[in-house]
Parts: structure tokens; C-alpha cells; sequence
């Protein structure tokens, strides 16, 4: 049943939960996060003071409750529309793209530091053979 079915007082009444569970049985789809937040939170007409205090519990409260289930990326949907396997290697598949989107982020800030230590060890020896010129000049004089 819609949210927009449900009056204001009802809505009241209602834990952020049972709202996150309408909201995504409206949707008929998995949702990010801080979207399905957002829309929780405009349902229950929250201020943004409120919406502060509420964020960190709301997620917790997810975690928690066996109808909700995260896909990974910070994606949550209903539990009950997806087999156990389908859930894990959707996970799995997007716990590997992080993996792999990480390691090339280190690989890169690694060769990154690499030519960086490299000049380094190149201007100490420029200082090197100039200060070795600076003392053949005085010794000629």
C-alpha cells in the first residue's frame, strides 16, 4: 500500500522502519541509502536538526532488522525479493569492484611516489656534483 494512502497521524505513528519497508515496496526496486533516507524522512515531515540525530540510528536500525538487506554499496532492498545466493554474489561481485578499484588507486599513488623519489634522487645528486664543482673551483684558486 502507498505511503500517499496513509494519513499524516498514521504516518506519525509509524517507526522509520515501516516506512522504509512501504517506501521500497512503492518502489519495487533496491535503493541507495540516503535516498531511501531522505524519502523516510520527508514522510515523517522531519527537520534537518531531527534528520542529524536520526541518520546514524536509521542505519543501525537497518542493519538490524531481518526485512531489509544491503547489496553492497551502500544499496538496500527487501530481503524477501531476493534468494540468499543472488544477495551474496551481488555482494561478493561489488565487494570485488571496490577491491579492485582500490588496489589501482594504491598502484597508482605508488608510482606516483616512485617518480617522485626518483627526482628526489636526482636533484640530490645535481646538489652533489655541484657543491664537488664548488670545491674544485676553490681549490684551483
Amino acid at each position: 500500500m502507498a505511503v500517499k494512502n496513509y494519513t499524516d497521524e498514521q504516518i506519525e505513528k509509524m517507526s522509520m522502519l515501516e516506512l522504509a519497508d512501504l517506501i521500497l515496496t512503492d518502489e519495487k526496486s533496491e535503493m541507495k541509502f540516503l535516498d531511501l533516507f531522505n524519502k523516510v524522512a520527508e514522510a515523517k515531515e522531519l527537520t534537518e536538526s531531527q534528520k542529524e540525530d536520526l541518520l546514524a540510528r536509521f542505519y543501525t536500525d537497518l542493519n538490524v532488522d531481518g526485512r531489509f538487506t544491503t547489496l553492497g554499496s551502500n544499496v538496500w532492498g527487501l530481503k524477501k525479493w531476493y534468494p540468499v545466493e543472488q544477495t551474496i554474489e551481488k555482494s561478493l561481485a561489488e565487494s570485488r569492484k571496490r577491491d579492485a578499484e582500490e588496489k589501482a588507486l594504491r598502484d597508482e599513488f605508488a608510482h606516483e611516489e616512485d617518480v617522485s623519489e626518483e627526482d628526489d634522487e636526482d636533484d640530490e645528486e645535481k646538489e652533489y656534483q655541484d657543491y664537488d664543482d664548488l670545491q674544485m673551483g676553490e681549490d684551483e684558486e
